[in-house]
């Protein structure tokens, strides 16, 4: 599965490439604001934080990581986690720099990923997670194909409290006859 993964994914609009050091300046911009990086990681205090992210994340262990590149602009990344290769399972991940949202560009670079998965990879089950109040991660978990499968209760620490953890997955037969 991981061997099949391309460096870089074209979409209609958007460029899914690596990270690198030099796009520190454009990864700062969204993961220094407390209100974009809320529901995803610790807030970046500093360009060397953000580059020491990028080496340890999107470098050093970059496989199936990508930057989402507007214009040569990075506004966010996607990515797959937990890739479990036995299995045929992998968690879909992601954020977008605010400044971009509502254009469609995180459905756009999450469909493609989607894609990649079944199509490329030959993966059976996508899946996603986001805490109850992440409306909009919801949203963008429906829009491409994904259902929900249920609700871990208070399994996650978050922000100083327990919360809930709402699990969506989208698997081939979904894809497959139309199961969306």
């Amino acid at each position: 599965m991981r061997e099949k993964l391309k460096t870089v994914y074209q979409t209609e609009r958007l460029l899914l490439a690596p990270v690198t050091v030099d796009d520190a300046h454009n990864m700062f911009e969204y993961s220094s604001n407390p209100e974009n990086a809320y529901y995803v990681f610790k807030t970046n205090k500093s360009l060397d934080e953000t580059k020491n992210i990028i080496r340890k994340i999107f470098i050093e262990n970059g496989l199936g990581k990508y930057g989402i590149f507007l214009n040569e602009k990075l506004i966010g990344t996607i990515y797959f986690l937990n890739i479990d290769e036995y299995n045929k399972s992998a968690e879909l991940s992601y954020v977008l720099n605010k400044k971009f949202e509502g254009n469609g560009y995180a459905t756009e670079a999450a469909n493609k990923l989607r894609d990649v998965f079944f199509a490329d990879l030959g993966g059976e089950r996508l899946y996603a997670r986001h805490t109850f109040e992440n409306i909009k991660s919801m949203e963008l978990m429906a829009r491409i194909g994904m259902k929900i499968e249920g609700t871990l209760r208070k399994s996650y620490y978050f922000h100083g409290r327990q919360v809930d953890l709402v699990i969506w997955s989208i698997t081939r037969d979904d894809l497959l006859f139309g199961r969306r």
